[in-house]
């Protein structure tokens, strides 16, 4: 495919990685795993750029600001939550009425200094929410590294994504309107919408009225895993509320940044798996050798920086990098999703606003057991 050698992850291009939905696929599938190691799903340490970050890393003052290309904004619907929690789009319009401007602002100046800060911004937002909701828990860093990105799970999330975050609270609680009244989790809500937006995606009006997480323990992570199957991905998707069409849209986030080879040997050795291309597969044994390098990456797509609907045009192409990317055109339960996104970006666009919004109602914390983290990293 032309543009195919993108694929080669520069080191300046260290992207986030998914641990999302790696699939056995359909019915008729072939075992893909014999030659996985035990415990596979389990990551090694990632390299030390992807090590948490203790403080703030500043982005150049220089930087330029990238250019904000939209579709048409997408409304949500009417909030629903379960846990007493009242999520609204104006919550802090007389509390901090610059709030959103300032989380895009620093975005967009991550953005310009990291060109995978959108994808490891993104990324964060699912990986937060899908465990105990919506509440900025994998932010916090336990002294004894007990915390939720601390678990095999979330190693291969990219410090970028943090950093956003921490860029955006520093800038709110820089505002003498805003300080000490903006959750980190509300922060990391806006912060990934932006980093859609600013990437060429759609945008939405974001819901907001969260309290931040008081504990984080790396025993809550209990994440949609690259191995397995549709059945068991939607297992895990509907015990949240969200539909088959939810997952085929949220691993069309996978359109951003990149995964690491430990993802990707497994399906290439010592045999290629049935749902890749054979022309596919041998590209990905140049970029990802026998003796796999875990610090070696490889593109979900050639559109790396660009929010599109390419990703699906890989998948029906065989060309998906994820197992449970390519499992998802090989299920007769989401293969139509997946064509009609190959075929209609506005149509993937919409679905995808559609899906963060119901994301972002996950677990919603109330002052019960919430509160407004002066630290994203720690507990008050």
């Amino acid at each position: 495919m032309k543009g195919l050698n993108l694929l080669i992850l520069v080191s300046l291009l260290v992207a986030a990685s998914a641990e999302c939905p790696y699939s056995k696929g359909g019915a008729n599938a072939p075992p893909p795993y014999n030659n996985a190691p035990p415990n596979y799903n389990r990551a090694p340490p990632p390299p030390d750029s992807a090590a948490p970050p203790t403080n703030l890393t500043e982005s150049p003052a220089a930087a330029p600001t990238p250019s904000l290309v939209l579709a048409p904004e997408l409304a949500p619907a009417p909030s629903q939550n379960t846990t007493g929690g009242k999520l609204s789009i104006d919550y802090y319009a007389n509390v901090c009425p610059n709030l959103e401007s300032l989380v895009q602002g620093a975005v967009s100046g991550m953005m310009a200094s990291s060109p995978i800060a959108a994808a490891a911004t993104l990324r964060l937002f699912f990986h937060d929410c899908f465990v105990t909701g919506c509440d900025a828990s994998i932010m916090i860093t336990n002294p004894n590294n007990d915390d939720e990105r601390h678990n095999g799970e979330n190693l291969f999330l990219r410090v970028d994504g943090y950093n956003t975050i921490l860029q955006a609270k520093a800038a709110v609680e820089a505002d003498a309107q805003c300080a000490n009244k903006v959750s980190c989790a509300d922060i990391i809500a806006l912060a990934a919408r932006d980093a859609v937006a600013l990437s060429g995606g759609p945008t939405w009006k974001v819901e907001l009225g969260r309290y931040d997480a008081l504990v984080s323990k790396a025993s809550d992570v209990d994440l949609p895993l690259d191995t397995e199957d549709v059945p068991a991905l939607m297992k895990r998707f509907s015990a949240q509320g969200f539909s088959i069409t939810d997952l085929v849209t949220l691993s069309g986030g996978h359109t951003l940044g990149a995964t690491s080879c430990f993802f990707v040997n497994k399906r290439i050795y010592p045999t290629n798996d049935a749902y890749l291309d054979p022309g596919f597969a041998s590209q990905l044994q140049g970029i990802c050798p026998s003796n796999m390098n875990p610090n070696s990456f490889v593109f979900f797509d050639q559109s790396v920086t660009s929010f599109d609907n390419n990703y699906y045009l890989m998948l029906q192409q065989k060309k998906g990098v994820l197992f449970s990317d390519s499992a998802l055109y090989f299920d007769s339960s989401s293969l139509a999703i997946v064509d009609k996104f190959a075929a209609d970006q506005n149509a993937f666009f919409q679905a995808f606003a559609d899906s963060m919004v119901t994301l972002g109602r996950l677990g919603l914390k109330t002052t019960a057991n919430g509160e407004i983290r002066k630290n994203c990293l720690v507990p008050n």
